[in-house]
This record gives structure tokens, sequence and C-alpha cells, in this order.
């Protein structure tokens, strides 16, 4: 009996798998079948996975080499999944360790691809820009004006996207706000209602990179009462439970995240995704990260760009507080001024605001996907 035909979906983030949810629910709700890669968000649109999400979250160079067979079975898995006669075509999300290969095999197969928040290449690996400007089979979904004009000045198939945390509205009452505790007796965690936190710490939504920033960020906030860790995904929770603080499962969708960032009244953040929704939810925060050490050294050689927090990057000005802690410190060796900071001006949230709004809704972008092969049969 001939499979069903289906969409492959590559998504190996957490901020992936935010962003890789609204498309895996456009697509569901036109009767397509959607397999491939994704967290719990994807997963719940409806996509069907094909690998084992919580072995795909890595961080820098020296992250990867422990989980690298476990990476490979997964790429390969990817991969024949694509090469399947009865995949229609390829989306990639960001993660381009996997993706950039997808998508190149996806040239060959001559199916389409929808590349959505592709390769930073405006802060190095300029040649990536290239090598996806001659695949005529892929088109680039970009959420800011700098990637967009870099990748057209390569001469890529390139659109602007909505940022999907724009639009989001409030979801939660504070008073709503649950924490997950780990009982120590029994190891396991159980669910209760506390106050609503002072400061929020979103230490990274990589194990390795986690537990590199968790230590900096309880140091720089000792002292400090209702302090709450947020966990990328569930699987995060028994990770950070050796430090006996409080820890918040960040929620599934954009409007209960947009709330629980507005319960705190300062926040601490890895390099990423959430650097956006913080700042577009008005809440205070530093930027704080130690990388590995190979990532350390190659991203000092390599990488130009003037910031490294998205909101300070996409505003050209310093407005969040960024720091790089070396490899080499330990908690103990490194701090930073963490007096309160004040509130973000209101004009410079509105022009983040403005500057993410611009582009095709999540919806329109895979209509658009789906109008390259509609009528394909599967052969």
């Amino acid at each position: 009996m001939a499979c069903e035909p289906y969409i492959l979906i590559c998504a190996g983030e957490d901020s992936g798998d935010s962003v890789g949810e609204p498309l895996v629910k456009s697509l569901v709700s036109k009767k397509f079948t959607v397999k491939g890669s994704g967290g719990r968000r994807m997963q719940a649109a409806g996509m069907l996975p094909l690998v084992d999400f919580e072995n795909l979250p890595v961080s820098g160079f020296g992250d990867v080499l422990p989980k690298y067979f476990k990476l490979r079975r997964s790429f390969i898995a990817l991969k024949t999944a694509l090469e399947s006669p009865e995949c229609l075509g390829l989306i990639a999300v960001d993660y381009p360790g996997f993706n950039m290969k997808l998508v190149a095999l996806a040239g060959e197969l001559r199916k389409p691809a929808l590349y959505v928040a592709p390769p930073q290449v405006w802060a190095w690996k300029r040649k990536r820009a290239k090598v996806l400007a001659k695949n005529p089979y892929v088109k680039l979904a970009v959420f800011f004006d700098f990637e967009e004009s870099v990748y057209r000045e390569a001469g890529c198939n390139v659109v602007r996207v909505q940022h999907p945390f724009v639009n989001s509205e409030f979801g939660i009452r504070n008073s709503e706000l649950h924490l997950e505790r780990n009982k120590a007796s029994h190891g396991i965690a159980e669910t209760e209602a506390v106050p609503s936190p002072r400061c929020l710490l979103l230490p990274g939504s990589r194990k390795a990179q986690a537990l590199r920033n968790l230590p900096i960020y309880l140091k720089a906030v000792q002292g400090l009462k209702n302090v709450v860790v947020v966990a990328a995904r569930q699987e995060l929770v028994d990770v950070f439970k050796k430090y006996k603080i409080p820890v918040v499962v960040a929620p599934q969708s954009a409007a209960e995240r947009k709330a629980l960032y507005q319960s705190a009244e300062y926040a601490l953040t890895a390099p990423g995704t959430s650097t956006l929704e913080l700042a577009l939810s008005g809440v205070p925060f530093t930027v704080c990260t130690k990388p590995d050490l190979l990532t350390y050294c190659l991203g000092r050689l390599f990488i130009k760009t003037k910031f490294f927090a998205l909101p300070n990057i996409i505003l050209n000005h310093l407005v969040f507080p960024e720091h790089i802690v070396p490899p080499w410190l330990g908690a103990n060796s490194w701090s930073f001024a963490k007096g309160k900071k004040e509130n973000v001006a209101e004009e410079l949230l509105e022009t983040l605001s403005e500057k993410l709004a611009v582009g095709s809704s999540f919806d329109q972008l895979a209509l658009e996907f789906l109008g390259q092969f509609v009528e394909r049969k599967a052969q």
C-alpha cells in the first residue's frame, strides 16, 4: 500500500519549535500531513515526529561533539524522509547544521523548500547566502530588514514574515502562574501556584548552555526573593533540580509567555528569541551568556556584529545590557552590575514592534509554499 504524501519540516531548537508551530497548524488545517523534527508545540499542532527532539538542541561547537552520533542518526532519518517519493517538499526552520544540508538535498531532488529564519549570514559565514542563492527551489523567509537586504543582495529569493510574538495578547493572569517544584524526597515534580516572580532567569534552551549560564545568573541575583528559572521545555526541569529554586516550564503559547514575562520586574536571559519576546513584553532585562571555549574563540575571530542581542541589533542601539562571560571563569570569579534598570522608552518598543510586524503572515507563507506543489501527485 502506498504511503500518504507528506510535507517534511525540520526545527532543532525551542525557538524553532515556536516558529514552526503556526506553520504546522496552517498546513494541517489544509489537510496536509506533516512529518519531521519539532518539539511539543509543533507536535501538539499536528506534526508527526520522526526523531527525538530532545537530542537536537546544542549550543556551539563544543556541545556538538558529545552528541555527534545521536545527531547523525537523526539527520539520516530526516534525509531518508526527504528522499522518499511521498515527500512533497521541505520546510526548514533555523538550525543550519541540519537544514543547510537538507535544503541543498531538496534542490537536488527538485523539491520545493521554504527556509524560515535561515542562517545569520549578517553576523558570519556570509558565503552561505551565495550557496542558497544558487538553489532555485528554495525560498527564504526572514524576520528582520537587515537580513532581508543581505540575502537579497546575494541574489536569494527572500520574503519578510511577521514575527509570531508581535500580535500575541495577554493570555493568563499573574495569579494563575504555576511553577514546577521538585520534591526532594521523591525526586518528582509537583505543580503549585506561587507569588509572581520578581526576577526571571532564562538560561537557554540547550542543556549544556543552560548549565553554563545558570550558576552565573544565580550569583548575580543572590539575595533577591521570588526568583524563578524558566525551563524552555519539561525535560530541563530535572536538570535544574540541583539548584533548589522554583522552575516554570515556558508556556506553550506566545500569549501565555508574554503574560509570564510581564509578571516579573526583571529578567536575565541567554541570547536568542527570548530577548525579542522579553523586549516586546516591556520587561527590563540583561543578556548574558557563557559559551564553550571553542565557540568563544571562533566568535571573537569571525563574528563582526556590533551587538549580539537581537533587540539591540534591530534597533542598532545598546538598549539592553549585554555580557559574554569568558568560559574559563567560574560564577564566583565574574560579576556585573545588577542594579535595577530603568524601563525601556515606549518609543523604542514601538519601533521594535513596527519592524517585526512587517511582512506576510504565517498562513500566507504556508499558502504560497503549498501553491508550488498543491497539484503534484506522489510519485
